[in-house]
Order: structure tokens, then sequence, then C-alpha cells
């Protein structure tokens, strides 16, 4: 009787090892189709995963910006959301809600979560960048100013940051600095600034 116990213990451990492992498999696979733009394969994955693990943060989460991906910032924002509701702590959850918030244009909502996300990582320079595109979309030039040029402190080679600042300069006035702005952008490979450069400083 001990040994037969012993046994079934010993199957139960091995499905459960193979469960899990078959999880992992599964979210290595959908992270690769991610990174490849195969967004609703990848969604597949991710479901795959959390038929196994539920509560499995990083999944909801990767879920949740592929979503976005395909422009489905509704699904991706109940993604994001369960995240938070499992662990308040996880940052890039309420980074990647901000940014979906951003896209259906709920700036106000979406500056919340850019708050939230800054406070538990304030050294991510993207965070900031992106918060300064709501601050832009508020009409919040002054605040995009100051976003966008935390964001280069903390990575000076940020091109995307740096060409983004020049909007708001300009709106408030400061022609010279958005030129220079997109002057730098522009050195530092970013194709998008010969457009402004054209149009505006000429």
């Amino acid at each position: 009787m001990k040994q037969f116990f012993t046994l079934l213990l010993f199957l139960f451990v091995a499905c459960t090892a193979f469960a899990q492992q078959t999880a992992k498999d599964y979210f290595v696979s959908g992270n690769k189709k991610f990174k490849a733009g195969k967004y609703a394969e990848a969604i597949k994955d991710y479901d795959a995963v959390l038929k196994q693990e539920p509560k499995h943060v990083v999944t909801l989460t990767n879920r949740g910006v592929a979503k976005d991906r395909l422009l489905d910032y509704r699904g991706a924002i109940e993604d994001f959301t369960k995240a938070i509701a499992l662990d308040p702590t996880y940052t890039e959850a309420y980074l990647s809600r901000g940014l979906s918030k951003y896209n259906q244009k709920d700036y106000r909502s979406a500056l919340l979560d850019f708050d939230k996300g800054i406070e538990l990582a304030p050294k991510d320079a993207k965070a900031y960048n992106n918060r300064g595109l709501v601050r832009y979309g508020l009409k919040d030039y002054n605040g995009a100013v100051r976003d966008y040029t935390q964001a280069i402190a903390l990575n000076p080679t940020y091109d995307e940051a740096i060409y983004n600042r020049g909007a708001p300069k300009y709106n408030l006035g400061d022609k010279a600095g958005a030129c220079a702005d997109w002057i730098k952008a522009q050195s530092l490979g970013l194709k998008d600034a010969a457009t402004y450069l054209n149009k505006y400083c000429k």
C-alpha cells in the first residue's frame, strides 16, 4: 500500500512538473512570436499559459501589450487591470495601461497610470517620455518639456525623447530650442525629424 501511494505521488509530481514546463514553453513561444510581430499568434500562446497559470502577471501584461499592438485597447486595458489587481507593485502593467489609455486619448486617466508607474520606477526614461506624450495631449506643454528633459537626463542619447521635446518647445514659442532638438534627433538617426526641420526650421 505504501509503494502504491508513493507511485501516485510520483505521477502527480511528474504531471505537475510537465504542466509547468508546458506553460513555460507557451510563454517562451509567445514572446518569440511577439518579437516577430505575430501578435495574434502570440496571444494564443499567452492564452494557453493563462489556462494553466491564470494569475501569471507577466503573461497577462504581455498579452495586453500584444492586444494593444492589434489596436484592441479595451482588451489590453482589461489585461493590465487584472495584472495590477494581482500585483499592485508591477510597474510594467501601469506603464503599459497608461500607453493604451493614451492611445484611446483618455489622457487624464493615462496620466494617473504614468504617475504611479514613475513612482514605482523613478529612473525609467521611457516612462517619462511616454508621460510627456500624455502631457502634450493635455496641452500641458511645460509639463511635457519637463518630462522629456528628465527622460533625456536619464538617457542622453534617447533620440525619441529629444525629438518629442521639440513640439512642446515650438508651441511655447521656443523655435530655436525646438529646431535644436530636431537637429540633434536627426543626428542620432531619427529620420522623422527631417520633416519638422524642413517645415518649421527653414
